[in-house]
């Protein structure tokens, strides 16, 4: 145990059963900090304060959260808080962060379970990469311990509380406060629609979706912050959610270095709605319909790769973006690597490149015992897929893996 260092998220750990309003867990975050500025005008105070007190009335509306869910809950908005305003404080005293340069990040994104995650945690193996650890995006700022930085070790017990490491999440999704984060991470100190993913708040969603170019600031104010502390070449970043902005993803980095992963829709959708399930599930003993799940996934998906691929030979057709297929990754992940290095113009030294096979031998990300999701569980067969994907399957030339 490690609380004893862990500053102000100590107090997270345990059982909390009072209401999730948000003026008093804000007040609560200033008295655990001593810390009282949420950024003003210029990160868009007024707007998350608005945000934030939806994301609460939701959970506490439609969430349904458990009396263990409550806690968590509590937890997970609380050290979100926190965060903010140790970060905005420690930005304040932090000479020349305005002016450090974010320069040719590589970005991944594209659909999600198509290995984004893995393919971003086999670049971070690059020491002349600058990957966002998850206890790094999750509390911006240094925490001062008897052995150094107790960021790293509070953050696992954070992510253990909230059943993050459970052996049925760990099976689906890589979960660790070491592990590299992705971007929906550096934003969602700004109250972002990730939050959506752990709740049932659909009030709150409908009131942040067009908050994409303030998630961008906001995580851009991040990235120059972590790299005051520690910094590489050039970032790299993933979030499947990116391809979903991808007109404010371009403006946030117009010189970003895109790579898209792509795999069959008979097996991404059921796999995300399976997942969807098992997160709100920790805060939450409602019952899901698996229908809607399916039936949700495919809308937000279809349109969104179709959009992309409508891009891609269109106006997109001689983009310096990669494609990468998801069968080709896993039979020669070295080579994708390879050549994404090779197209993007980067340098892959010997180095780098032993890293990335010792990590590729000692990973477990895929490798353990496998779940078949199936479309009929969630009222999908293979009608809907091809009609909802079959042209974008075709114009990618994504092999159809067993449904």
């Amino acid at each position: 145990m490690v609380t004893a260092a862990g500053g102000p998220y100590a107090a997270l750990l345990g059982d909390w059963q009072g209401a999730l309003d948000a003026p008093s867990l804000m007040s609560d975050a200033e008295r655990l900090t001593g810390l009282s500025d949420w950024g003003g005008s210029r990160w868009e105070e007024e707007r998350f304060r608005n945000d934030f007190a939806l994301l609460c009335d939701g959970v506490e509306t439609t969430g349904e959260v458990t009396t263990r869910g409550r806690s968590r809950s509590y937890a997970r908005l609380m050290t979100m808080l926190i965060s903010r305003l140790r970060y905005l404080d420690a930005r304040k005293l932090t000479t020349g962060v305005d002016a450090e340069r974010i320069v040719a990040p590589l970005i991944g994104t594209g659909m999600p379970r198509a290995g984004t995650t893995f393919l971003h945690g086999v670049l971070a193996q690059d020491p002349n990469l600058r990957v966002a650890k998850a206890f790094e995006a999750a509390i911006l700022v240094p925490l001062p311990g008897p052995d150094g930085d107790a960021r790293s070790a509070i953050y696992e017990e954070l992510l253990a509380f909230q059943g993050m490491t459970d052996g049925h999440m760990l099976a689906m999704h890589p979960f660790g406060a070491d592990l590299p984060e992705e971007c929906l991470f550096l934003q969602e100190g700004a109250c972002t629609g990730f939050f959506g993913g752990l709740w049932n708040v659909p009030e709150f969603l409908d009131a942040v979706a067009d908050k994409a170019a303030i998630a961008y600031r906001w995580q851009i104010g991040v990235m120059q912050y972590l790299q005051t502390l520690s910094r590489g070449e050039r970032w790299a970043l993933k979030t499947p959610a990116h391809i979903m902005t991808w007109d404010e993803l371009h403006i946030a980095f117009p010189d970003a270095l895109i790579y898209v992963n792509h795999r069959d829709p008979g097996k991404v959708i059921p796999s995300m709605a399976s997942l969807m399930a098992a997160l709100r599930g920790l805060f939450s003993d409602r019952e899901m319909d698996p229908l809607q799940l399916g039936q949700e996934q495919l809308a937000i998906w279809s349109p969104t790769m179709n959009a992309y691929a409508t891009w891609r030979k269109g106006p997109g057709r001689d983009a310096a973006v990669i494609d990468v297929i998801f069968s080709d990754l896993v039979a020669r992940p070295l080579e994708v690597v390879a050549e994404l290095y090779h197209t993007f113009g980067l340098h892959l030294t010997a180095q780098a490149r032993e890293r990335m096979e010792r990590h590729l031998d000692q990973d477990h990300h895929g490798k353990g015992p496998q779940r078949n999701y199936s479309l009929a569980e969630f009222g999908i067969d293979e009608a809907d897929i091809e009609g909802a994907f079959g042209s974008y399957i075709d114009q990618f030339g994504i092999r159809r893996e067993g449904r």
